[in-house]
């Protein structure tokens, strides 16, 4: 035991500690996983230096694209540059702000962006002044266009003047013109722009035209002049201040070249800061890797070696259960040959008691006499019925007990119980009463054997710790439906009551109170084991409570279903029929006297011949010496057993063909089976039950064509009984005819109803009239239809019994009317 909660430890242990470990690597498989997954997902710190370096870049580009287009418009009167450049410009304005969104909290970088930002503004702004500068040079180019103009104007003018003069000398005056008459006014308009204008000179003036052109060209000319000087002068100035602004510019692109310098050695040393990060991030990760697989490594290594050392502690544990197992065999084998012996020693005793008490019942004995009788023969046979259960361990720790589902009342089987244990109780001065709580108790469907089997074990053990005391069965039930009871039992007694603990262990097999119990008043410890094994099976329960000194309570509950079944009322028990047997030879094999005389009672006014012998050898001389029908052999006999008599009959082709009864206090299924496909014709327990036997011997009594001969009248005999009065001869011989012949009519109408009862009562008086006329076979037949409708009813078989009879009674009615004519 030690060592079995040594290993259970051991085991114990190494699972926790494997599931320990198993934690352990799963917590850090996800801590691994989880920083893995952060460094994956997180974007690396030069990702965004990478970004701001090309936005630099870019910023560069378009500072110098800028120039560029500056210049393309000064000197190349490019038309496309101005816009281009006010494009560029927004552009750059875009990415000087995308840059002052990189670290935000860095106030030097905001500076040099900010400084930045100023920079480029000023040089987009002298660059813009530049093209502005060109726009007013072109006002320079066209003053000297206009003076060009005007020069050939006043050529112009002084040619017109000259002409003007020639003509002056003519007196010109305007002539006035006729009125047309009045028009339309839309046509007023129209004729007044159409008019010619008359020119006309003036009497007595004379102008010089060559000198007023002259003089107007010269102030023309001094204006222009005096423009143009402007002009050059203001030209002069732009052209100096173009000179300073692309200064400036120079200045400026310094400047920022210097802040894209310092952004870019600043990104240098960030990123090889950065770099030197990254390498140290990644040297933790590989040391977080290989520690990982290092923990791994050792846990499948322990893993590995706990396995092996479960392995090596399951091998030692199976072959410590393989040596127990065969110990468990060997004390099971023994306990079998120990129950074999012993159940063959307690049954051949209860056999002869059993056997002797049945015949004893039928004896003519005193009314006192007769009651005690009749209580040991109903004791004998439940406890020959149960003693099967008690013996047969195995069958019990198997689970191979099985219920019936017959009706019956359990408040009958109370009462009867107590009539039963009325003299048991009173011998240690106890009192029984059986009060119902509830009348009429319902009829239900169960086990009657089992419920009584409860009830005894509880009253038997109640008297046995009681002593001058009550013991009470009180009986109700509960209706759960129409159909379904709970019935309810309670067992009270005055006895000496148990304790806590000992109540804990009543119900276990061999198990009572304690050692002084059993010493002091005896026992197994198998009763309420059995009993509680009972009620489980019938899905019922039972509890107990007892206080020392005071008594004890059994409370069952028990679930029944109700049904509408009659019971049948019991009848008077009636010697067993073995009249079928007559003529026959039949050889009893036993070693017990007892049991031979026992068997021979069975038979006791049946004309057959009964043989002897008390073992297989002398079976054998009596089977050489006589002729046998049936045999009942006894298993376990000295010199040569049954199973020995049985191969030796086997090997000898006549000795084969006799059927064989077994005998045998020890009895189980697969025993049985083997004993049947070895040619036994049926195997009985001991004690052996009359009408099971009866049974048994009639089959084979019918399988071997013994019942199918017809019977012939025996009116000789009749005559005898009539005392040769031959008018009450004949009157005998009709009145045969007739009810014979109304009792067949009457027997096939209950067959086609199956009303099996009434066709039991109609096969008894029939019976007797067969027998007075020396039917045996008849009467035979008669009495089988009687015991099967009373018992257990096999259809077929019953039609085959009343076909038979049918046969055999017309054949006696032919015979008897053939006398009668």
């Amino acid at each position: 035991m030690k060592k079995s909660w040594g290993n259970i430890l051991f085991e114990r242990i190494l699972f926790v500690i494997i599931g320990l470990l198993l934690i352990f690597v799963c917590t850090t498989g996800y801590w691994v996983y989880d920083h893995l997954g952060q460094v994956s997902e997180s974007p690396l710190p030069t990702d965004l230096k990478e970004t701001r370096r090309f936005l630099v870049r870019d910023l560069n580009n378009n500072v110098l694209k800028s120039d560029n287009l500056t210049y393309s418009y000064l000197y190349q009167n490019n038309p496309n540059a101005l816009l281009d450049f006010e494009i560029l410009e927004s552009q750059t304005n875009r990415k000087i702000e995308l840059l002052k969104s990189y670290s935000p909290a860095d106030s030097n970088y905001q500076n040099q962006i900010k400084k930045l930002g100023n920079l480029v503004n000023a040089r987009f702004f002298n660059l813009d002044t530049l093209m502005s500068i060109k726009n007013e040079n072109r006002v320079n180019e066209t003053m000297a266009i206009v003076e060009n103009e005007l020069e050939n104007a006043g050529q112009i003018a002084k040619i017109k003047m000259e002409i003007r003069d020639e003509v002056n000398a003519l007196q010109v005056v305007p002539v006035p013109q006729q009125e047309e008459p009045t028009k339309k006014k839309w046509f007023q308009r129209k004729n007044k722009q159409s008019e010619p204008t008359k020119v006309v000179a003036a009497p007595g003036v004379k102008l010089k035209a060559s000198d007023i052109a002259q003089e107007s060209t010269n102030e023309i000319a001094k204006k222009i002049k005096s423009v143009k000087n402007v002009a050059v002068s203001k030209e002069s100035q732009l052209n100096l201040y173009k000179l300073n602004l692309e200064r400036e510019n120079n200045l400026l692109s310094k400047h920022i070249s210097q802040i894209f310098q310092a952004i870019e050695l600043s990104d240098k040393k960030e990123l090889l800061k950065e770099t030197k990060h990254a390498k140290q991030v990644a040297a933790e990760t590989n040391q977080i890797i290989l520690l990982f697989s290092i923990i791994s490594i050792l846990l499948i290594v322990m893993i590995v070696l706990l396995i092996i050392t479960l392995f090596k502690k399951s091998k030692e544990t199976n072959f410590q259960l393989e040596l127990a197992k065969d110990k468990s065999d060997q004390l099971t084998e023994a306990k079998s040959r120990f129950l074999a012996t012993m159940s063959h020693e307690i049954r051949t005793p209860l056999n002869a008691i059993s056997g002797f008490t049945e015949q004893l019942f039928f004896e003519p004995l005193n009314a006192s006499a007769a009651k005690k009788v009749k209580i040991i023969r109903n004791s004998v046979k439940h406890l020959s019925q149960i003693t099967n259960e008690i013996l047969d361990l195995s069958k019990l720790e198997k689970d191979h007990i099985q219920l019936e589902k017959i009706a019956f009342n359990p408040a009958n089987e109370i009462a009867m119980l107590q009539e039963q244990y009325e003299l048991q109780v009173q011998e240690r001065n106890n009192q029984l009463v059986v009060e119902l709580d509830q009348a009429p108790f319902p009829n239900v469907l169960g086990d009657p054997l089992r419920f009584r089997q409860i009830i005894i074990n509880l009253i038997s053990n109640a008297n046995k710790f009681s002593k001058d005391g009550l013991i009470t069965i009180l009986l109700k039930f509960e209706k759960v439906d129409d159909k379904q009871i709970r019935c309810l039992i309670e067992v009270q007694d005055q006895g000496i009551g148990m304790s806590t603990g000992q109540k804990e262990r009543i119900f276990e097999p061999f198990e009572q109170a304690d050692l002084t119990v059993t010493r002091k008043y005896g026992g197994t410890g198998l009763g309420l084991s059995i009993t509680k094994q009972i009620i489980d099976k019938q899905n019922g329960s039972i509890r107990v409570n007892s206080k020392e000194g005071i008594g004890t309570t059994f409370f069952i509950e028990i679930p029944f279903e109700i049904t509408e079944d009659k019971i049948d009322v019991p009848r008077e028990p009636s010697r067993t029929d073995f009249s079928f047997l007559k003529d026959k030879s039949v050889l009893i094999v036993d070693d017990e006297p007892f049991n031979r005389t026992l068997l021979r009672s069975l038979f006791h006014g049946i004309n057959l011949t009964l043989l002897e012998a008390s073992n297989g050898l002398e079976a054998l001389e009596q089977l050489k010496n006589n002729d046998v029908d049936i045999i009942l052999l006894d298993i376990r006999m000295p010199e040569m057993n049954g199973h020995e008599l049985r191969q030796k009959m086997g090997e000898m082709e006549t000795l084969n063909q006799i059927p064989v009864v077994g005998l045998t206090a020890t009895l189980d299924s697969e025993k049985r089976k083997r004993m049947l496909e070895s040619g036994w014709a049926e195997v009985l327990t001991k004690p052996v039950n009359p009408e099971e036997l009866r049974g048994i011997l009639y089959h084979i009594y019918k399988d071997h064509n013994m019942g199918t001969e017809l019977d012939e009248a025996d009116f000789k005999s009749l005559q005898k009984l009539t005392n040769n009065n031959e008018p009450f001869y004949k009157e005998l011989l009709q009145t045969f005819v007739s009810s014979t012949e109304k009792g067949l009519i009457k027997m096939k109408e209950l067959a086609e109803a199956q009303n099996w009862s009434e066709t039991s009562e109609l096969a008894h008086q029939l019976a007797a009239p067969f027998k007075h006329f020396g039917a045996n076979n008849c009467y035979t037949t008669l009495k089988e239809i009687e015991r099967m409708g009373k018992e257990t009813v096999i259809v077929h078989e019953m039609q085959d019994l009343m076909e038979a009879f049918e046969d055999q009674a017309q054949h006696m009615i032919d015979q008897v009317k053939e006398k009668l004519n």
